[in-house]
């Protein structure tokens, strides 16, 4: 779920009542340029990649954000819950664990090196918690993938090797290829669901990123 949790990086701040430039609206919902910048901040430091924040940079942020405003919609229509304070805890933790190597200090030196307060940051792995849930929810009844799917992914196209991996035997393999074609079509129900909802959503371009 690579593309989802690359995507998800861009949820912080959303839900923020900042007074500054609306730069598109969807539905109910705003996002500011201010929401904007505070996504490409959150998902620096939690990727530990450089804040970049030029036009083009702004423009995939927002319309990503555009997706995520239009998930965030379903789940307030379904009332999914969002994830528990120790839910959140623990993800901070394993952040911290991963990017800082368990460095209270570090950690603190990257949230102001990348300009994030800790509740934007939070915020961040909230909306990551529950829209990856929510899509897993959401998507994974609808998939099915056949044995023959399965066989024919092993044959043409698993290649652990590449990677340092033995590629091992069908049956050890087998549940590693049905998790990874069931994402790939999760994804793929992803993307047919938001463009649907996009052309049914009232989105508006107000900023000059358009």
């Amino acid at each position: 779920m690579l593309k989802l949790l690359l995507m998800l990086c861009f949820a912080g701040a959303m839900g923020a009542e900042v007074v500054d430039r609306i730069v598109v609206s969807v539905g109910g919902e705003i996002i500011t340029e201010q929401q904007v910048l505070s996504s490409l901040r959150s998902a620096a430091l939690i990727n530990g990649k450089p804040v970049m924040t030029g036009d083009a940079d702004k423009k995939r942020a927002a319309q990503k954000m555009i997706e995520l405003a239009l998930i965030r919609i379903e789940m307030q229509t379904s009332r999914y819950p969002l994830p528990t304070e120790p839910q959140l805890a623990d993800a901070l933790a394993a952040l911290k664990k991963q990017r800082f190597g368990g460095k209270e200090e570090e950690y603190e030196e990257q949230l102001k090196a990348k300009q994030i307060s800790e509740i934007d940051l939070k915020d961040s792995l909230r909306w990551q918690l529950a829209i990856l849930s929510f899509i897993d929810f959401r998507f994974r009844p609808g998939v099915q993938i056949s044995d023959e799917e399965i066989k024919d992914y092993y044959e043409q196209d698993y290649h652990p090797e590449t990677v340092g991996k033995a590629k091992g035997t069908y049956n050890q393999a087998r549940a590693e290829i049905l998790e990874l074609l069931t994402q790939q079509r999760i994804d793929n129900l992803l993307d047919r669901w938001l463009n649907e909802s996009e052309a049914s959503t009232k989105v508006r371009w107000l900023g000059s990123n358009k």
